[in-house]
């Protein structure tokens, strides 16, 4: 009779955690429901690694989200060295307003940055901001998460449950990991990494990674790529979940201990940066001064930076409520336009 019980109590739970497992897409929190403004209706491209989905008149965004996709995956799996372990679902939204609507994973993603979020079982939601490059790095960013979530955690709901545990690598590791992998760099980057060193509030790696960790995340993989070569990023990484030591990966890639090269990193940023302030100048030098005395109380002057093998520039001129347009060719004005009330 005991062994009865048990075994129905054992169907029972597999029963509950398959339709938990099913429901992943479609459940969300109580109290948490996103307002629908209209009724989406899906259409879907099946390719040989992702089923893309698509809302009404997405049709061709669909064709493009698909294709992408597969252009992207060969090479994301070829510096990551792993693969997707089952067929991936892309849902794809025509506007972030169709995609705020969306109830999909609301509550239950893994990871909502960089605009997509990565839901378990290989599926992520992307959506059209009017920029291909963006969808782009959605996409790459989607294709990397779902490849280390399998790499991680294994490939199923299951398989998370059982291995989330056994993660040992900081979260500023593996979101900058996936970030760079989808985009190695980017002027923006390059912007928001200089002020965050520059402005003084971040002492230490650790504040640093603590505030912003997937910038910090991923300048520090940016960093490794340039100093110790870009192949030992994923061996880095590699190292650090075989051995469940970010020091022996440090050591055997840099040859020091990870909290000397971390100090390392912010000094060279910081350093790097402060240098590049140094060598700016607020206003360009200039070779020649022009100076011309219009009468005893009208004059302009100006501190032109000419090609020093053309000395030929343009001038614009406000006078007495006329303004005018003047060419100087060899120091020779000629007034192109003239307008105005004489004042």
């Amino acid at each position: 009779m005991l062994l009865k019980k048990y075994i129905v109590l054992s169907i029972l739970t597999l029963v509950v955690f398959s339709f938990a497992a099913n429901a992943q897409v479609n459940a969300v929190e109580f109290g948490k429901n996103k307002i629908q403004y209209k009724k989406m209706k899906w259409k879907f491209y099946e390719g040989q690694n992702f089923d893309t989905y698509v809302t009404q008149g997405g049709t061709e965004l669909g064709s493009f989200v698909a294709q992408m996709a597969e252009d992207e995956l060969q090479e994301i799996e070829t510096f990551m060295e792993s693969n997707l372990r089952s067929k991936a679902n892309i849902f794809v939204y025509n506007s972030y307003d169709e995609y705020k609507q969306s109830n999909i994973g609301y509550g239950n993603d893994l990871q909502n940055t960089n605009g997509v979020t990565v839901l378990p079982n290989n599926k992520m939601v992307v959506y059209f901001d009017g920029n291909h490059t963006h969808l782009k790095t959605q996409i790459r960013y989607g294709i990397a998460q779902m490849i280390l979530n399998n790499l991680l955690f294994g490939a199923d709901i299951g398989e998370i449950a059982g291995n989330q545990a056994l993660l040992d690598l900081p979260k500023w590791m593996t979101d900058g990991y996936i970030s760079y992998v989808a985009e190695k760099w980017s002027t923006e980057k390059d912007d928001d990494l200089k002020n965050a060193m520059l402005n003084g509030d971040y002492k230490t790696f650790y504040h640093f990674a603590f505030a912003k960790p997937t910038l910090a995340g991923h300048s520090f993989w940016y960093y490794i790529a340039d100093k110790y070569k870009t192949e030992n990023v994923t061996y880095f990484l590699y190292l650090a979940r075989l051995n469940k030591s970010l020091n022996a990966a440090s050591l055997k890639i840099c040859k020091k201990k990870i909290k000397q090269v971390l100090k390392d990193f912010m000094e060279y940023e910081e350093e790097k940066y402060s240098q590049d302030i140094r060598r700016r100048r607020n206003a360009p030098k200039g070779n020649i001064i022009a100076d011309e005395t219009v009468d005893k109380i009208d004059y302009f002057r100006f501190n032109a930076n000419p090609n020093v093998k053309n000395k030929n520039y343009v001038v614009v001129e406000f006078h007495k409520g006329f303004y005018s347009i003047k060419y100087f060719e060899d120091y020779e004005a000629t007034t192109i336009m003239k307008r105005g009330v004489r004042t």
